[in-house]
């Protein structure tokens, strides 16, 4: 038997929901966009916004600012919405996956397994699945595209600091 790698078993259950997994990346690459906005925009605050002779800038760079947290936060609830969605029909898909498979052993498998030890594999064990597919997922790709966001933005600004 061939042995898979269980996350990779896992994500298999996202297949059906590659759709909503686009756009939740999409979201991730909005809140991105919003995250490495907000660092560009401190220049502007040093640069224009706190010389006492370009005060015409502040209320443009407030409303940048506004607007760039904005943009992020939009991009942090749909790809958290989404996510959550998507982690909830894997869940179910699992669940649904757990309960066919349980209903098929035989009355050996139930005279050796405590009930208990089901329960906690049903409830419990699925939960966590559904923290993994929604939420941990989601956090690490949506920080990980903030982070290229980030770097992306170093090198345009200054490629030589960046390199070193």
């Amino acid at each position: 038997m061939v042995d898979i790698h269980p996350l990779r078993r896992l994500f298999r259950y996202t297949r059906p929901y590659r759709g909503r997994l686009g756009w939740a990346v999409a979201g991730m690459l909005v809140y991105a966009a919003g995250s490495a906005g907000l660092a560009w925009i401190i220049k502007y605050v040093f640069n224009d916004a706190l010389n006492l002779r370009n005060q015409q800038y502040v209320a443009e760079v407030a409303w940048g600012i506004v607007g760039l947290y904005f943009l992020k936060g939009i991009g942090s609830y749909v790809s958290s919405y989404l996510m959550a969605g998507v982690g909830q029909r894997v869940v179910m898909d699992v669940r649904n996956a757990l309960y066919r498979h349980v209903l098929g052993q035989s009355a050996g498998f139930f005279s050796q397994k405590t009930t208990g030890q089901l329960m906690s594999r049903i409830t419990n064990d699925v939960n966590q699945i559904q923290q993994v597919v929604s939420e941990t997922a989601g956090d690490l790709a949506r920080e990980s595209l903030a982070l290229v966001g980030y770097g992306a933005l170093l090198f345009y600004l200054d490629a030589r600091l960046a390199i070193v």
